[in-house]
């Protein structure tokens, strides 16, 4: 576990260097407060709106991105000749993006007034986040550099980011997202009369098509930069 603590540790003090990912766990949580002060309350429904967003780009963009460049720049093959194992350098990397994601999880909670759903929507984002973070890995070992990362994880994140948002004013949008993860935060957070039940179905679906995914991923390119 010594190695998985040394990735973890290198990330903590490479994260006020990448200013773009330390950005996005600051961005979304600081457009709710606005919000909040603008609108003059915090309702649950426009910090859910913000924390869906956070949850279908933020931990996917942050494992990309720097799965991308420890691989362009050859992190990832000193860390090999090092002795680190692929799964101890994405344990510590995913660990260390998902504990950041939850301290943006609890800026939320203490935003917004969620009441009785508050823990449906602590699991419902927890999971969600999980699954962009899944995501965000797959992506990573695909592309060859950072730039090939941002080409391929756009249009995602742009489908998890606005797909949830735009679902309440289309019927035929609503219908496609709800497929989706991110939406999922959106609904539990919003509708007493949910159901809890499919949310999870809906996200474990999700997560077993990511991880097949991953897998592809990590069987074709693998982890040797």
């Amino acid at each position: 576990m010594n190695a998985v603590k040394a990735i973890f540790m290198k990330q903590l003090s490479d994260f006020p260097k990448n200013i773009a990912v330390t950005l996005m766990y600051i961005l979304f949580p600081a457009m709710a407060f606005l919000m909040g002060n603008f609108m003059g309350e915090y309702g649950a429904g426009q910090v859910a709106m913000f924390a869906a967003m956070f949850a279908g780009s933020t931990p996917m963009i942050a494992i990309a991105n720097t799965v991308a460049e420890d691989n362009e720049y050859k992190g990832l093959r000193f860390l090999v000749m090092a002795g680190v194992k692929p799964w101890q350098y994405l344990l510590g990397l995913s660990g260390f993006v998902l504990i950041m994601s939850a301290i943006s999880l609890a800026l939320f909670v203490l935003m917004g007034d969620f009441g009785e759903l508050l823990t449906r929507f602590l699991i419902v984002a927890a999971l969600a986040c999980i699954s962009s973070a899944i995501l965000g890995g797959a992506v990573g070992i695909f592309a060859k550099n950072v730039q090939q990362a941002n080409a391929i994880y756009t249009p995602l994140m742009l489908a998890l980011f606005f797909l949830p948002m735009l679902a309440g004013f289309n019927e035929t949008v609503e219908r496609i997202a709800q497929f989706l993860f991110s939406y999922q935060v959106l609904v539990v957070a919003l509708d007493p009369d949910a159901d809890f039940t499919r949310a999870l179905i809906v996200i474990g679906a999700n997560l077993v098509v990511l991880l097949a995914f991953f897998v592809i991923a990590f069987k074709k390119k693998g982890l040797k930069g």
